[in-house]
């Protein structure tokens, strides 16, 4: 029972990198490029900076307490549950046998963390972090009250636009209409450069110049979602540079989420919406579907999206920016574009492999029975594009099922678990490797796009998404119904 609760609860990944440790001297951290999930210590920000609401309920200056029995937890998880024997090629002994005095001689939690992360970051993989309890043991029900800016409200915020890191700026690349940046007049291709005063160019510059533009990409956007961070009714001053470089200064009021927070096991609250439509194009009817996490609560809206597309000439589902969730979700989703069974990958641990199945769903939502969808199915990913998203874009690509659009994605997408070590923090680790239906690892290179469509300020300025825009082309031009006119 323990171990099919281990294999049913790892089909789970979400990228995590996490911010809330303090700095330390270059000295201490030895890699001279942080793992992809590992937190990561960083030079001061400018003192305009301030304190985010996420640093102000910090536990790190808190006493270390039994730091080396949670070390020891820490260490030994690893190496019971690790999938390859060699630990990536790391001496495991040997290195408990360097971080442990550390570990002994930490004085907070911060320090502690910073000691489990050194060591988590010694295996270069990714799905190893330390999540601080206090972001693990969050409800999703706002972050309190007593930050400048704060009403206190006990909602997750909302400030509905997304940004990307394009040559070196934060620019935005979606605005929800309706959503308070949208109604203050935020359009995409906008230049985001502060936030409450404290200069995004400070907080990009923070990250090592070493470090491989996709993990660029994720942690620039994470850090930046950080200061964003609030609960409804709060109040964040941005400063944009708009279309034509002239500065904005804005105060938005954060709404609250239009979609759902989802909460999964140990993990921090994620926000969670699926949005569909149709769109014509060329002649033809394309469906359209972008989610943003792999979570349970959105199976029913993605199998009502289908019910209602299913007569679509084409489908495009774009998942630039969704990070994965809960691996097992790939699977039945697939299912969708799949007339046969079939694996879209192997997860594989120590003794063990797990294939992930895809079942082709034959009963829509009213249980009327219904073939898979078998028109042309486009994928749009991007360097936020993770872990599930990867094993699921990735699985149909090598199944020669869909066609990928965008850029290439994030190659961070190893099968892993949370644990609660001794102090409340919690342990996120991988415990297994994954594999296409081919056998190509999809950690590290990741899914590379059959068409590869990068976004560009100059073409979001003009309200264009290229990438988009190239997959619902792609998707009418191999839609096989004759056109109505």
């Amino acid at each position: 029972m323990r171990t099919m609760s281990r294999r049913l609860s790892a089909l789970l990944g979400v990228p995590l990198v996490l911010f809330g440790c303090r700095t330390v001297p270059p000295s201490q951290n030895p890699a001279s490029e942080p793992a992809p999930s590992a937190a990561v210590a960083f030079p001061p920000l400018p003192a305009a900076c301030g304190v985010s609401a996420a640093d102000a309920a910090s536990r790190a200056d808190e006493p270390a307490g039994e730091a080396v029995a949670v070390f020891d937890t820490a260490w030994t998880i690893i190496r019971r549950t690790h999938w390859d024997t060699t630990y990536n090629g790391v001496n495991w002994l040997a290195l408990r046998d360097t971080l442990r005095p550390r570990a002994a001689a930490a004085r907070t939690r911060g320090e502690l963390r910073l000691v489990l992360s050194d060591m988590l970051s010694r295996l270069r993989q990714s799905h190893f972090s330390i999540i601080p309890q206090e972001s693990a043991d969050a409800t999703g029900t706002g972050s309190g009250a007593g930050a400048p800016g704060r009403a206190g409200g006990d909602q997750p915020g909302w400030l509905g636009f997304d940004t990307r890191l394009i040559d070196g700026a934060m620019v935005v690349t979606q605005v929800d209409t309706g959503g308070p940046a949208w109604t203050a007049g935020v359009r995409t291709g906008w230049v985001l450069q502060a936030v409450g005063g404290c200069p995004t160019a400070a907080r990009v510059a923070r990250l090592p110049a070493s470090l491989e533009p996709r993990r660029r990409a994720l942690m620039a956007s994470q850090m930046l979602n950080r200061s964003l961070a609030g609960s409804t009714g709060d109040t964040t001053r941005l400063t944009f540079a708009d279309a034509r470089d002239v500065t904005k200064d804005l105060t938005l009021v954060q709404q609250t989420f239009p979609g759902s927070i989802a909460k999964f096991g140990n993990l921090p609250p994620m926000p969670a919406q699926l949005e569909w439509s149709r769109v014509r194009q060329d002649g033809r009817t394309v469906g359209v579907i972008r989610f943003n996490v792999w979570m349970p609560v959105l199976s029913p809206a993605f199998d009502a999206a289908m019910d209602s597309l299913r007569s679509s000439d084409a489908i495009v589902i774009d998942v630039r920016g969704n990070l994965g969730g809960v691996g097992g979700m790939s699977m039945g989703i697939a299912g969708h574009f799949l007339d046969t069974s079939v694996a879209i990958g192997v997860m594989t641990q120590r003794t063990s492999n797990l294939r992930f199945v895809a079942n082709p769903r034959r009963v829509n939502g009213r249980n009327q029975t219904v073939k898979p969808f078998a028109g042309p199915l486009a994928i749009v990913v991007d360097p936020l594009s993770a872990s599930t998203t990867e094993i699921f874009a990735g699985g149909l690509q090598l199944l020669k099922r869909a066609t990928i659009f965008g850029s290439q994605s994030a190659g961070q997408a190893l099968p892993s678990v949370p644990e609660r070590l001794p102090n409340g923090d919690i342990l996120y680790h991988a415990i297994a490797d994954f594999v296409g239906p081919t056998g190509k690892p999809v950690e590290g290179e990741g899914v590379i796009p059959d068409r590869v469509v990068p976004l560009t300020r100059p073409e979001l300025v003009k309200g264009r998404d290229a990438a988009l825009e190239a997959a619902l082309r792609w998707a009418a031009q191999q839609a096989a119904r004759p056109i109505v006119p």
